[in-house]
């Protein structure tokens, strides 16, 4: 009988606490505590990539891209990642971020880095392995009343995330030399011609002497003495 009895008061307390909460959310929905469904939004992981490693003391660096599809700016909430060889554990290496704003439909790329335990986590023939798979959880500490819950964790292998690349960009630097100022000044060049029919000027090394003075025509009876003397060409005698 008394066990009868106990257990008869246990399905009757049960009872009642399934009314009164029954009752309770029949009442908040009669005076208006529904949330309209336009009103409920949603946060959703678009994309997940892996970024270059800026710095070699830090582990793997990775992008993920979250929309807001709601009517409302959504900030301050936490996102979550997760490196692991398989499935995520409790003890598996993870960080967590705190998000900013995203506006209403928008999307916003928040940045983590995980733990540098992460690239050493297994052990494979001597050969040391990092994490597997990646598990990334949006909203981890369940801050937002979501219409879909669903989409905020998902889990990638390794593999299958793109890799970012950052394009180096060459620079060149191109000297510019002033040009050199040019003289105002015109030069006129004459057009004389050359003077025609010019001898050429011959040196006056080994020149040949003249075979005969010539004689001046103003002095015919001098001439004329220096022909029939024999010694004509001396006045003295």
């Amino acid at each position: 009988m008394y066990r009868t009895s106990f257990s008869v008061k246990a399905l009757n307390t049960a009872i009642l606490f399934i009314a009164f909460v029954t009752i309770g959310i029949v009442a908040c929905q009669g005076q208006g505590f529904i949330v309209p469904p336009d009103d409920i939004g949603d946060l959703e992981i678009v994309e997940v990539k892996q970024l270059p490693v800026v710095d070699q003391s830090c582990g793997p660096r990775f992008g993920i891209v979250i929309a807001n599809k709601s009517n409302r700016c959504v900030k301050d909430f936490h996102v979550t990642a997760i490196g692991s060889l398989g499935q995520a554990l409790p003890h598996s290496p993870r960080t967590t971020v705190v998000a900013g704003q995203i506006p209403a439909n928008g999307a916003l790329q928040v940045e983590v880095s995980l733990p540098i335990e992460t690239l050493a986590m297994g052990n494979r023939g001597g050969l040391i392995i990092g994490l597997q798979h990646l598990t990334v959880i949006i909203d981890s500490w369940d801050e937002y009343f979501e219409c879909n819950e669903f989409n905020n964790r998902k889990c990638f292998s390794m593999d299958s995330l793109p890799i970012e690349t950052v394009e180096a960009v060459t620079v060149e630097t191109v000297t510019e030399v002033a040009p050199a100022t040019s003289s105002q000044q015109t030069t006129v060049q004459s057009n004389t011609a050359p003077p025609a029919n010019i001898a050429p000027q011959t040196s006056g090394i080994n020149q040949p002497a003249p075979a005969a003075a010539a004689v001046s025509p103003q002095d015919p009876l001098r001439s004329a003495i220096a022909q029939i003397t024999p010694n004509g060409n001396n006045p003295s005698q």
